[in-house]
């Protein structure tokens, strides 16, 4: 291997190539590239005779252009690394580097710039000056990008006969035109002069290399003012409110994994002679960009249609000015349509697409205004079940609109992978699509105004026998961005030689079964040696599922709360022949901090026996001041009631669950909910209302009954202090889907799976006796960081399952 080949270096650091620049830019001999990383490693790259470094200028010009922190340039023997803040060469011998190729890679992604004086800034100081020279002039803020977007073109100049250009142009010029031409001059002049740091701008290079990050953070200026500029003038600029709700435009890194994810699965790319690339929600069209550069770099020949809508006007002039500049540099011998409109993917029919890449915007079914609810509807049909995400109706359009052996790659919320208001969603795209791809990256940390935890899912659709897969690629990384760009290095890597590389630091990419998939209530993306360490558990007896030491049952369902459930005022209020007639209700909001501090009072009018109260006579007669305030003015309603079918009792509780009333001990939990809402009600005497009761189905070994002190209770605290614990969470995130808040669904037919201690059988042994001990005493203590949530509680916890079981969750 020929370590001076650009080609060799992109592979054996799972880097992604493309040109610095076209060489019509450029009189410089040599070959010079990016290397793309996931992340946070990206470098240029010279291989060349000269001596590069000798002028620092130049090469700290061209990666400070392209927003990169290094220019690498390798000759003969050696090679020399400029950092654009340092102003200064480090060389190294081209033998050391090629021994130590790891080493050298972590040198550069550790040799982080110190400047904040990067590129980007410097575009958008030029953008808010422009801003500010509309405003004085009289012209609409509106037309701002448009505007900026003219003045990128006279500062690159004429690159290709592409009619796009002008024609996306013809409104930026007009409105130049329309401007004092000294000012223009000016503001061209700032553009390509040095700034402070002695570094002189590129456009060509920034739009290409950068351009994504300058739009967003363009597009984020446009709503908002600004203070004086370069000329003095301090008028903040105006402009309405231009966004697509949660939608971020992608960053390059996370958009270029997507699309080389994609094509990878789509059959036959090369020799197709016609290929559409659509992206329903293309922003600044950082996807359609990114397809671009893939293409080239597969060396595809056929023709491409481009294809991108958005709802934003500003956004689809960005896209339009990205794709001419890109044609420019590149375009496959069949040639090019380009097909850039303004307008809503749900409810605009989408073209046809045997490629399909988007960052559909993440926005939750309580953020929704009514007339996106109305669109996510009118799109999911029956599947839209509970409060989910307006992403998943364009996923579900996409799907309609891709063609036979299409292929979707698209970005999502990570919650859409677990979420219980997703569960028919995922199981229509299971039935309409094949998964080739999921990944879920964590809090990316590439998304600037929004800490996203996004998920990747590439599908395929009509797939032949021959091109079915049984297993699903998955990649699974932590919350940090150097485990996400290793990670992704590690994903290109493993794609371009088709070898499945189990894990890193941080990352884990692995092989899922489909038939898995269709079996799981959720797409929990667990690693197999996480899965294999929980099944070693069960095997050993150490910890059974949550099933089978407790019975869940769900509490009573009143059927109209404002008439059943008192606060603590409105019951103190009644006489107190009547106030024995509630009892404390365990609910969301009195669950709290591992504790039941009840705020609501539940009429409860049963026994063993069933309903107490038989007749309405009698109800008024024990309860007259209740009936009056409560029950009559609800009458109707607690008649139109589905469950009182065949019930003459208007008055009862819709179920009133007879168990409650079963004397013993007991775990009461939330509906929805996660560390802090488990508690022990050790007297028995709360209605569970909103939640779950966990009835043990275990007894206390006999050797210990003889003990001193409530061994049954200790154990119920016990238990109580585990499900608050951290490492109960993660088990959570595994068998327990999330809801809307982050929460996990505690329903029984998600928490019956989850493991835990089988602390009867634990106990004879000594050191999780002590265990045991100690947790029950966290979980009665009064200071609620301690009650199971503390690290003292979570060190103890991971004693009792087995340290080995959270290693590979």
């Amino acid at each position: 291997m020929d370590i001076a080949d650009t080609p060799d270096w992109a592979l054996r650091y799972g880097l992604a190539q493309s040109p610095l620049f076209e060489r019509s830019e450029m009189d410089v001999s040599g070959e010079h590239n990016v290397l793309l990383d996931g992340g946070y490693g990206s470098f240029a790259l010279s291989v060349s005779t000269e001596h590069l470094w000798s002028n620092f200028r130049t090469p700290a010009d061209w990666s400070w252009s392209s927003n990169l922190p290094h220019h690498v340039t390798i000759t003969g023997r050696e090679v020399a690394v400029v950092r654009w803040d340092k102003g200064h060469v480090e060389t190294f011998t081209l033998a050391s580097v090629e021994r130590q190729w790891e080493a050298f890679y972590q040198y550069l992604t550790t040799d982080l710039v110190k400047s904040n004086q990067r590129v980007i800034e410097h575009m958008l100081g030029i953008f808010r000056s422009m801003r500010s020279l509309l405003t004085t002039s009289g012209v609409d803020d509106d037309l701002s990008i448009e505007a900026f977007l003219a003045l990128l073109s006279r500062a690159i100049g004429a690159r290709g006969s592409s009619t796009i250009a002008g024609a996306l142009q013809s409104e930026g010029d007009l409105v130049l035109r329309s401007l004092a031409p000294d000012r223009v001059d000016r503001l061209l002049g700032v553009l390509q002069a040095p700034n402070a740091a002695g570094l002189t701008a590129h456009p060509a290079l920034a739009v290409r290399h950068a351009g994504s990050d300058i739009f967003q953070e363009a597009h984020f200026e446009l709503v908002r003012a600004h203070g004086a500029d370069l000329f003095g003038y301090s008028q903040p600029a105006e402009s309405a409110r231009v966004t697509r709700g949660g939608a971020h435009f992608t960053p390059a890194a996370l958009a270029r994994t997507v699309v080389e994810q994609t094509l990878a699965h789509l059959p036959n790319l090369k020799s197709r002679r016609v290929l559409t690339v659509l992206d329903p929600a293309c922003g600044s069209g950082g996807f359609l960009h990114e397809a671009l550069r893939t293409l080239r770099r597969v060396r595809y020949t056929g023709q491409i249609r481009l294809v991108g809508r958005d709802s934003s006007r500003p956004a689809v002039a960005m896209a339009r000015f990205v794709l001419a500049n890109a044609l420019a540099d590149w375009s496959p011998d069949g040639g090019f349509e380009v097909d850039v409109l303004q307008t809503n993917s749900l409810i605009t029919p989408l073209p046809s697409a045997d490629v399909i890449l988007m960052n559909p915007p993440f926005i939750s079914w309580l953020a929704l205004t009514t007339e996106q609810r109305e669109h996510m509807r009118s799109v999911l049909g029956s599947l839209a079940t509970g409060r989910g995400d307006y992403s998943m109706a364009f996923v579900t359009r996409a799907l309609e609109a891709l063609s036979p052996k299409g292929v979707i790659g698209t970005l999502l919320p990570s919650s859409l992978l677990a979420l219980s208001a997703a569960s028919k969603w995922r199981e229509s795209l299971l039935e309409r699509a094949e998964v080739r791809f999921l990944a879920a990256l964590g809090e990316y940390g590439l998304f600037p105004y929004a800490q996203v935890q996004v998920a990747v899912a590439v599908l395929a659709r009509d797939t032949s026998p021959d091109d079915s897969r049984e297993s699903v690629a998955v990649l699974v990384a932590d919350n940090d961005h150097r485990a996400t760009g290793n990670a992704l290095r590690a994903l290109r890597q493993a794609t371009v030689n088709h070898d499945v590389l189990p894990e890193g630091v941080g990352w884990r990419l692995f092989q899922v079964p489909v038939r898995e998939l269709r079996r799981r209530p959720t797409w929990r993306l667990v690693p197999p040696r996480a899965e294999a360490a929980i099944g070693r558990l069960f095997d050993a007896g150490d910890a059974l599922p949550a099933g089978d030491l407790f019975d869940i049952r769900q509490g009573v369902r009143t059927g109209l709360n404002r008439a059943f459930l008192l606060s603590v005022g409105q019951r103190t209020a009644l006489p107190p022949r009547e106030q024995k007639w509630f009892r404390p209700a365990v609910t969301n909001k009195a669950l709290t901090q591992g504790r039941v501090v009840p705020d609501r009072f539940v009429f409860y009018p049963y026994d063993e026996n069933g309903l107490v109260i038989d007749t309405e006579a009698q109800l008024v007669d024990e309860l007259p001041e209740y009936f009056k305030a409560h029950l009559a003015p609800n009458r109707s309603e607690l008649l139109r009631r589905l469950s009182l079918r065949g019930r003459t009792d208007w008055w009862g509780l819709s179920w009133h669950r007879p168990w409650m009333l079963k004397a013993g001990p007991r775990v009461v939990s939330k509906f929805f909910g996660g560390a802090g809402g488990f508690a022990t009600d050790l007297e028995a005497t709360h209605v569970v209302v909103q939640g779950y009761a966990w009835l043990p189905r275990w007894e206390v070994p006999a050797d210990i009954k003889e003990d001193e002190g409530e061994p049954f209770e200790d154990l119920l605290d016990t238990y109580a202090a585990i499900m608050n614990s951290s490492p109960f969470q993660r088990l959570l995130r595994v068998f327990s889907p999330y809801v809307a808040g982050g929460q996990f669904d505690l329903s029984p037919k998600f928490v019956g799976h989850v493991p835990l201690p089988n602390i009867p059988v634990l106990l004879s042994d000594e050191r999780a006796g002590r265990a045991v001990s100690s947790l029950a005493n966290l979980a009665r203590s009064d200071d609620p960081t301690v009650r199971g949530t503390s690290e003292v509680a979570d060190d103890l916890v991971m004693q009792l399952y087995g340290r080995q079981v959270f290693e590979h969750l």
